[in-house]
């Protein structure tokens, strides 16, 4: 009997050394690890996120921050949109993705790329060559983290347009390079091809076609009455894109107003017509 208990106790020491071994390999397995890697990328650079964040690979491998505390820090950069750190068999793995720009923005100084809900960030050398709208005719002081109620204003707009050129036809998104704020009474666009000035819209325009009275300097995107307005200059301007400006050659127009009611007015280099 007394050595039936010493084969048991014998037993349940194997056991209990056995798990613990096992135990502590699980540990030692979800603690160590022996590399990181970086990946979701397509215009930044491991470095360069790493630079901004304060972080290397001796850092990651010591084990002194959480993976909470990498994500955080990584987060902050400017042009990351979502960022997910895991840790698996030894390895921490860091998935980004990047903002998705729908625009260019000047200041008339600096240029910069600006997402969907309108936060501002670096443009880096690797998109030079990134065929978007610019936004131009905002504040000299306009920055990543420095804008003005009008900068804002006009951004929110700006963006309003897009959607609305962009739905109504790709061509006419292609036709314009540039969205103007710079006349404080309306807003220009210029052409892709030889940036040929568009008066697009007076703000006035906004009380002829309202019921009520609009302060033209407190206007913006929430206003009904200017949706719509923008809405039809947007078709009446591919209309005359489809009708007209297609058959013009380059450089033959001068400029194109489309302030008046109900009319659009052209100006060729040579001579004037109403269309």
């Amino acid at each position: 009997m007394k050595r039936l208990k010493t084969l048991i106790l014998l037993l349940f020491v194997v056991l209990f050394a056995g798990s613990s071994v096992v135990l502590s390999g699980l540990w030692k397995d979800k603690k160590y690890v022996k590399s990181v890697e970086f990946n979701g990328a397509t215009t930044l650079f491991k470095d360069e996120v790493f630079d901004f964040a304060k972080l290397n690979d001796s850092l990651i491998l010591s084990n002194s921050l959480t993976l909470e505390q990498i994500e955080t820090r990584i987060a902050k950069h400017p042009n990351i949109k979502t960022v997910h750190v895991t840790r698996e068999n030894g390895i921490i793995n860091i998935e980004i993705s990047e903002k998705d720009p729908f625009a260019l923005v000047t200041n008339g100084k600096k240029m910069f790329l600006i997402d969907d809900r309108l936060n501002l960030y670096i443009l880096k050398k690797e998109n030079r060559d990134i065929d978007l709208p610019v936004i131009s005719g905002l504040s000299e002081v306009l920055d990543i983290n420095n804008y003005s109620k009008d900068d804002m204003r006009d951004l929110k707009i700006a963006q309003f347009l897009i959607k609305q050129i962009l739905k109504t036809d790709k061509i006419l998104y292609n036709y314009i390079s540039e969205i103007n704020f710079s006349d404080s009474t309306g807003i220009s666009l210029y052409s892709s091809e030889d940036a040929t000035p568009v008066y697009f819209l007076d703000y006035d325009e906004v009380n002829q076609r309202s019921r009520l009275p609009v302060d033209v300097r407190s206007l913006d995107i929430t206003n009904n009455d200017f949706r719509d307005l923008i809405k039809m200059k947007v078709v009446y301007l591919d209309d005359l894109l489809k009708q007209v400006i297609v058959y013009k050659g380059r450089y033959s127009l001068t400029y194109i107003d489309m302030r008046y009611k109900d009319m659009v007015l052209l100006k060729n280099n040579n001579i004037q017509t109403n269309e």
